[in-house]
């Protein structure tokens, strides 16, 4: 889809952007990218087509695998006491 390799588009570029991409896909222990370091770059402002076109390309490829709702839940002895979270285990609750 992308007619650009990515050292074609390094050349000529900034040490710097060239360390930030880098850093970006480099994968963790995992083997996987780090989502925070992608991120990262989609903050950037770089006014170049072929970056905003790079940048198009991984928003399209961002899927939603899932969420979670949290519920936390605190109590006080008194009206004048700190609150103090509950801890609630809902996979010992049915033991």
């Amino acid at each position: 889809m992308y007619a650009t390799k990515p050292s074609e588009w390094a050349q000529g570029s900034r040490a710097e952007i060239r360390a930030i991409v880098t850093h970006a896909f480099n994968v963790d222990k995992e083997g996987e990218i780090s989502r925070a370091g992608i991120y990262s770059l989609l903050r950037l402002d770089i006014a170049d087509a072929r970056w905003e076109q790079a940048m198009a390309a991984i928003r399209d490829a961002m899927r939603v695998v899932g969420s979670k709702t949290y519920i936390r839940c605190y109590r006080r002895p008194a009206p004048d006491a700190d609150w103090k979270p509950i801890t609630v285990d809902l996979a010992k609750a049915g033991t």
